[in-house]
């Protein structure tokens, strides 16, 4: 369904061709995006690879190239590569029934093709799309983000082999990419001139290509100076890439400084997909190569009218967290804020999607929160390292380096830098810039917002940045849309449900909390909305939280708690009649959370219960050896049966200790065996359970610190002699060890216990009067 939302349904209205080549219409963003950087990730779980007979394996996040292949030829082979290719020159239905008959024929049977191919994850994904080229260039668009969608040209669609014979070239290239060693390269060249400008490769490559590829600076340098400006600017044939956009991939900047000495339009220059170096090099997260390039890259390149290079550029910088860059994007073309990239989105989006970039994101313990409000920032003088810091040439760098003045001061910077650093106040003066430096961009999107002229395209993509920055939870981000747009609190999603029940459904209490700044007249209206399937604010705080929320809380009975909490939170502010409604399946709230959490509060027993039973068997043992120890007391007893020891103060020692061993021990065994005969019902995991795995944890870590003071004073009393001492020493340290395991294994899930029982909770209602 999801997929539907994003496609325009040219099948069913027979509406041919369509009035763009691109798979998404201009005016509403797709619902599925491909993932930023995709190529880098990582699956969490195998995939199964099943074989068919159009490829060996199904399609993944990792077989791609090899996956296009075998399709691309099968389809090929099918006569269906066509339907692939592009979607324009579509026979028109009423002119041509038969011929529009044939063509959607062989559509359904290429997507067929395409679909068996793909795994179940890749699969989801496409299964809304009902064109074979939209689908074959979404999956590619996957795997090479920095592409685009471009029907004129598929990187990866068989072509039959040319007739070149590049065998002469194998030893050099093969010199070039690995080695790198000059004087081969040279002796090579002086005996084939012509081969600092031929194409080495199938793929086009030429030796400038190969050895940026490689990342030879040196080699690149030489080369550099032998070729004219004119041909730098030659383009392999796979992806149409100058040598400066491979080396931007890389990141190595000092490549790219010595090709744009020799030809300063090398940045200007568009790849075959029409993406510029420096969108490249951001892509890839290469922070200083990104910088060289922007400050290369002319700023009419990056306007609007030329294409979506300067939005994705933004929207990167964003995601990349290269927010100078950012906002010197912005300074200079204000609408970018608001125009399409080649994923779909919006930059203001990829705002609203990093909640990290804002204070509200950021995890800080007390003392880090300290160094936050000491420490001073200064936006604009970071935001003039983009201009200051990359000059035009690197001969001037060159000779600060040299200078003993410059030398002196970068001693004595890194004097400065080193101890600020270790203790961690350097980290934290860039997290505060980068939280100004957000502000001060979402502050200069909001005032294009509202200088722009509204419309109905416009609006869809603020709510939904919106919409999307409440299920992240950042908080600085809906706060400040909404007082540039008010209407955005009343606004709902496609199933009419407001930034606040979308906060709920998302589990995000920072937005929720933001409810009780309103008045109390707009506070009843908001807590009073229902859904398009009749849910109120209670369903939907019912409802199971989602799995990434969820896991952030240890143990199934914690996240129990928490869902509980959440469901107490909500009732106790929408209005009374409401506790009661039932939904369009005729269902309560309760009713709701009774069917939606019934696994959860399995799972919650069974972790409370695999937890007592182990630490039970502990306290018993604790239980039995310590009993034991109270009779079989160290030195003996005189011939009345005193303690030989009596008067000595360590042997009152070695009793308290026993004692309270004893009975902290006896008092966890109690507890733990409440929690395994305890009642599991749902309302039991608000404070009941987790009370008794307090005080059952809480007594079985004093039991184990007591037992081993009590082995220190008892070692202590037998070894008194000053011969004998400085045994004591290790001893002591080592009885140490079973109290710190502990306490590093155990007692952070006490303080979880803890706080999230009895502690100010995740709720704030004092939130001050905001909209």
């Amino acid at each position: 369904m999801a997929a539907d939302q994003g496609l325009p349904n040219t099948v069913d209205n027979h509406d041919f061709p369509p009035k763009t080549p691109t798979p998404f219409p201009s005016d509403v963003p797709p619902t599925i995006t491909p993932t930023l950087l995709r190529r880098d990730v990582i699956p969490t779980t195998t995939p199964v690879i099943v074989p068919t007979r159009i490829v060996p394996e199904l399609l993944t996040e990792g077989n791609y190239e090899n996956w296009s292949t075998c399709v691309g030829w099968y389809l090929v082979g099918q006569d269906l590569w066509e339907v692939c290719q592009t979607q324009h020159n579509i026979p028109n239905e009423a002119q041509d029934p038969e011929a529009f008959s044939v063509w959607m024929k062989k559509n359904a049977m290429a997507l067929h093709a395409i679909q068996i191919s793909c795994s179940r994850e890749m699969l989801s994904q496409i299964r809304g799309i009902k064109f074979a080229n939209l689908a074959w260039d979404f999956l590619r668009l996957i795997a090479y983000p920095t592409l685009g969608f471009d029907t004129e040209k598929q990187p990866d669609a068989p072509a039959p082999a040319g007739n070149a014979d590049f065998s002469r070239y194998e030893k050099f290239e093969q010199a070039l990419m690995d080695r790198g060693s000059w004087n081969d390269i040279e002796s090579f060249l002086n005996s084939n001139p012509d081969a600092v400008r031929a194409r080495i490769s199938p793929t086009g490559l030429t030796t400038l290509h190969a050895a940026a590829l490689a990342g030879h600076v040196k080699v690149v340098e030489k080369l550099v100076d032998k070729l004219n400006p004119e041909d730098l600017e030659q383009k392999e044939d796979l992806q149409g890439c100058t040598p400066l956009a491979l080396a931007a991939s890389d990141g190595i900047t000092e490549i790219a400084q010595s090709m744009i000495r020799k030809n300063r339009k090398l940045a200007n220059i568009l790849d075959g997909h029409k993406i510029l170096p420096v969108v490249i090099a951001c892509n890839r997260g290469k922070r200083e190569m990104t910088r060289f390039l922007y400050f290369h890259t002319g700023p009419e390149e990056l306007a609007p009218e030329k294409g979506k290079n300067g939005a994705t550029l933004l929207s990167l910088c964003i995601y990349t967290k290269f927010l100078d860059i950012a906002l010197d994007i912005l300074e200079k073309h204000p609408s970018l804020a608001v125009t399409l990239d080649i994923y779909g989105d919006i930059p203001l989006h990829a705002l609203g999607q990093t909640p990290s970039l804002f204070k509200s994101g950021s995890q800080l313990w007390f003392w880090q929160r300290w160094t936050y409000l000491c420490v001073t920032v200064n936006i604009d003088r970071a935001s003039d390292w983009v201009r200051v810091n990359v000059g035009d040439d690197n001969a001037h760098s060159r000779d600060l380096r040299n200078n003993i003045e410059t030398v002196v001061y970068q001693l004595m910077h890194g004097l400065v830098s080193y101890p600020l650093k270790l203790l961690g106040i350097k980290s934290i003066r860039a997290q505060k810039l980068r939280h100004a430096q957000a502000v001060k961009l979402l502050q200069g999107i909001c005032t294009e917002i509202r200088n722009l002229k509204s419309d109905g395209v416009l609006g869809y993509r603020v709510h939904q940045a919106v919409i999307q920055a409440v299920k992240q939870g950042n908080v600085e981000f809906v706060t400040r849309m909404i007082k540039s747009i008010p209407e955005l609190v009343w606004n709902g999603d496609i199933y009419n449900r407001n930034i606040f029940s979308i906060a709920i459904l998302n589990r995000q209490e920072k937005i929720f909390n933001l409810l009780h700044g309103l008045t109390n007249v707009k506070k009843m209206k908001v807590t009073s909305a229902s859904d398009g399937f009749g849910n109120n604010m209670l369903h939907l705080a019912a409802m199971l939280a989602p799995s990434d929320q969820l896991d952030g809380i240890s143990g199934a009975a914690l996240q129990m708690q928490r869902e509980l909490q959440w469901f107490k939170e909500v009732e106790s502010i929408v209005p009374p009649i409401y506790k009661d409604a039932k939904n369009l399946d005729r269902k309560k709230p309760s009713e709701v959370f009774s069917q939606q959490h019934a696994n959860l509060v399995k799972e919650g027993e069974k972790w409370m219960k695999e937890i007592a039973t182990s630490s039970s068997f502990v306290a018993a043992l604790i239980v039995t050896i310590m009993f034991a120890a109270a009779f079989t007391i160290p030195g003996g007893n005189n011939d009345k049966g005193a303690p030989i020891f009596l008067d000595d103060p360590l042997f009152m020692v070695f009793i308290i200790s026993d004692s309270i061993s004893l009975f902290s021990a006896t008092t966890s065994v109690l507890m733990f065996l409440g929690i395994l005969t305890s009642q599991y019902a749902e309302n039991k995991f608000l404070t009941r359970l987790p009370t008794k795995l307090i005080l059952g944890l809480s007594a079985l870590f004093i039991s184990i610190a007591a037992m081993m003071i009590a082995f220190c004073a008892a070692l202590a009393i037998l070894l008194n002699k000053s011969s004998t001492k400085v045994v004591m020493i290790p001893i002591i340290l080592l009885a140490c060890v079973p109290v710190t395991l502990f306490a590093l294994l155990q007692f952070p899930l006490l303080v979880n216990i803890f706080i999230s029982t009895y502690g100010p909770g995740i709720f704030d209602r004092n939130i001050q009067r905001w909209y």
